[in-house]
């Protein structure tokens, strides 16, 4: 009785290790089942877009609900600081996606920078 337990326990771990086999060579090839899902980088961006666009017009409205109540103006302030800090949240959108950064002003795409210069020269 003691030799036909052991030898369902050997069987056992013989099928346990044969899975096991198939399991390791299934996922170094890459042909296990996995849940797609999005890079952490575009994850990050699209992060960083909602919170742009929330805090820009978070924080005009704030700024022109504070301005009415301190020169008593019902709506001007809040309406005229609602649009600029939805504007702010866009221009800062459009930085994200051209790479720009927080630098303001002009650029000048098509401009060669001196480094630029000193490579062709």
């Amino acid at each position: 009785m003691r030799d036909s337990f052991n030898l369902k326990e050997d069987r056992n771990l013989d099928d346990i290790g044969r899975r096991l086999d198939k399991l390791t060579v299934k996922q170094t090839l890459g042909n296990y089942d996995e849940k797609p899902s999005f890079p952490k980088e575009a994850i990050a961006i699209i992060g960083r877009v909602a919170t742009e666009l929330v805090a820009g017009v978070v924080v005009g409205t704030f700024l022109g609900w504070a301005l009415d109540r301190w020169l008593e103006t019902s709506p001007l302030f809040l309406l005229i600081m609602f649009f600029l800090g939805a504007v702010a949240g866009t221009m800062n959108v459009w930085r994200v996606f051209t790479g720009r950064g927080m630098a303001i002003g002009y650029f000048d795409e098509h401009k060669k920078s001196s480094a630029d210069e000193k490579l062709e020269g």
